[in-house]
């Protein structure tokens, strides 16, 4: 396994805040999020069904509006609430 080893300052941030935080590369661009109320362990299995998955990068691959943070947010919010 690869191993990263944070700075004080980085594992610090992890540590005290109740927020996901976001890890990126030096470019800015996303690799993921990491949270301490998850304990920071990886799931055993995909939290999505391949359909939705499918359905994800169908959606990508479309020329279709993009959606924002807020948006995606209360739609997985209200997808959650439904189950």
């Amino acid at each position: 396994m690869t191993q990263i080893v944070l700075t004080e300052a980085h594992a610090s941030m992890l540590v005290t805040t109740d927020e996901p935080v976001a890890i990126c590369r030096p470019d800015g661009s996303l690799v993921g999020w990491v949270s301490s109320k998850s304990k920071f362990v990886i799931p055993d299995k995909c939290p999505f069904t391949p359909e939705e998955i499918a359905a994800a990068e169908k959606e990508a691959e479309s020329d279709g509006r993009w959606r924002t943070r807020q948006e995606v947010l209360a739609h997985c919010r209200h997808q959650e609430a439904s189950r």
